[in-house]
């Protein structure tokens, strides 16, 4: 299942485009968007988070809210862009360790986060 899970975030971190021109350095602003439950039960897999990303000299700084409270983060990420667009981090939500894979496009991110008993499906968007 893991390995299925890693396929699909790499189908879909591909799926993100290549990077605008001037690489990761055209990549600066905020994106916001949502973290979708896209495997598990849902009585251990909550629906949705919402995200937000702030990127700033190749460095991307995340956190994930609550759906119901939007203004206090449930808990932060950090990663570093790759030159091709690419970040791998982790995140704990609750008592659940995230891992999060996903890509940097010219004006979005997507990607998946996955614990034991949850995949999800992560998009955001660049504010303009």
């Amino acid at each position: 299942m893991r390995s299925i899970l890693l396929i699909a975030a790499f189908l879909v971190a591909g799926c993100a485009g290549g990077l605008p021109p001037g690489g990761v350095a055209a990549l600066d602003g905020v994106y916001e968007g949502e973290v979708i439950r896209s495997g598990g039960h849902a009585m251990r897999c909550p629906a949705a988070y919402k995200l937000r990303i702030s990127v700033a000299g190749g460095e991307a700084r995340g956190e994930i809210f609550d759906i119901q409270q939007p203004d206090a983060p449930l808990d932060r990420f950090m990663a570093f862009i790759e030159a091709d667009g690419r970040v791998i981090t982790a995140i704990r939500v609750g008592s659940q360790t995230f891992g999060i894979q996903g890509r940097f496009g010219t004006s979005t991110f997507r990607g998946m986060a996955d614990s034991p008993a949850c995949g999800m499906s992560a998009f955001a968007a660049r504010k303009p």
